[in-house]
């Protein structure tokens, strides 16, 4: 609690050009009725959430409601921690796992620290990876909605995705929870005069607001674009975004058989949100947040050297990225893709790595990994007893 407070009064580049100008433009034209207008360029249930946050204000000031709507979704995204974890370890391991996620770096950084909102998507996202965990998965279709509609890059959790069908664990009509609860969480700014066809281009438009292959982020194409500056902008982006398809595809073909146990399930949603953001370009440097909280999430859940190392990676690259930013740090965000890169590489021999069967009551440490099925079958009694 000390921490968050102490963050409020910290402000950015991004508060003072961006969200300060949409909170008073709430306060000014309507809280509902400016939702019909396209002044910002994010979604609108963050708006929404934005708009009444502005009713604290006049208490307030308008700087700390922005950022108190940051923490509300910060703690939303702890409440959705919980729950996932819940559906692979104890009770305990959960709540304890959704309390340290509140003073993980990035976590603290990106909400409470920098204003944003990201903690809201990333939180449905979990309860997506929750839903698939539990076999609940028309729920998990809903979530990934709602959470795409918060922001596009929810799409990261697409391999999981595709594996949850391709396995058979979900009827393929449930995709269109997707499009659906996408569409339900655009009707109040849709009422309140926002076009529908703009509602529906919304990230498109997203898309043409900057033309640039990476922008601080701790990915290949800032690697690409320091060795070669002057990396062609439109095949880039091309070759980028069909390299991306194919590795969903690739990563969900090779998980569909993965998905009896929760903590597999968490490890195929954890290798999207690190592929795929990693691959793509016109990526930001807050892009891996969901890596840095799934990451978080299977240390917890699977707790080895290597799931640790994982995780204490990712929160070093991200960081790197986020202070290019914050702090102008030179070069940050080139270093922290080098350490991205080994942290992905780390990732993927995670999920090719032998998992011990259900029912044997063994860790996952590389001790037992080499270990044949009928010498684990041998050892289940005494394990269970």
């Amino acid at each position: 609690m000390v921490l968050y407070v102490a963050c409020l009064p910290l402000s950015n580049g991004d508060v003072r050009e961006h969200l300060l100008h949409w909170t008073a433009y709430l306060i000014e034209h309507g809280r509902f009725a400016a939702l019909g207008d396209g002044f910002s360029e994010y979604a609108p249930p963050y708006l929404y959430l934005l708009s009444l946050g502005t009713l604290l204000a006049p208490l307030t000031g308008q700087l700390v409601a922005i950022k108190l709507v940051s923490i509300a979704g910060t703690l939303f995204l702890a409440g959705c921690m919980r729950w996932l974890l819940a559906a692979v370890v104890d009770r305990d391991t959960a709540r304890r796992g959704a309390l340290l996620l509140l003073v993980i770096p990035t976590v603290v950084a990106n909400g409470p620290a920098w204003g944003q909102c990201d903690a809201l998507y990333a939180g449905f996202v979990l309860v997506a990876v929750g839903g698939v965990a539990r076999g609940r998965i028309a729920l998990a279709m809903l979530a990934t909605g709602v959470a795409v509609s918060f922001k596009l890059q929810a799409v990261f959790i697409a391999p999981l995705v595709l594996a949850t069908l391709l396995a058979s664990r979900g009827r393929w009509w449930t995709l269109a929870f997707l499009p659906s609860a996408f569409a339900a969480m655009m009707v109040p700014a849709w009422l309140a005069g926002r076009p529908a066809l703009d509602l529906a281009r919304l990230y498109v438009t997203q898309g043409e607001y900057f033309h640039d292959l990476a922008r601080s982020v701790p990915n290949m194409w800032q690697v690409l674009r320091a060795l070669a500056p002057n990396l062609p902008y439109g095949p880039g982006v091309v070759v980028g975004l069909i390299v991306a398809a194919i590795a969903v595809v690739l990563v969900a073909l090779a998980a569909r058989d993965r998905l009896d146990d929760p903590r597999r399930v968490l490890l195929v949603a954890l290798t999207g949100a690190m592929l795929v953001p990693y691959v793509l370009p016109k990526m930001h440097n807050r892009y891996f947040f969901l890596a840095d909280v799934l990451s978080f999430a299977y240390a917890s859940a699977s707790p080895s050297p290597r799931a640790a190392r994982i995780a204490v990676l990712v929160q070093l690259a991200s960081l790197l990225a986020y202070a290019t930013f914050l702090v102008h740090l030179m070069g940050g965000a080139f270093v922290g893709a080098l350490v991205m890169t080994c942290a992905l590489i780390m990732t993927i021999r995670e999920f090719d790595a032998k998992v011990a069967p259900l029912g044997t009551g063994l860790a996952v440490t590389p001790e037992i990994q080499g270990r044949t099925r009928p010498e684990l079958r041998r050892r289940r009694p005494n394990t269970a007893r």
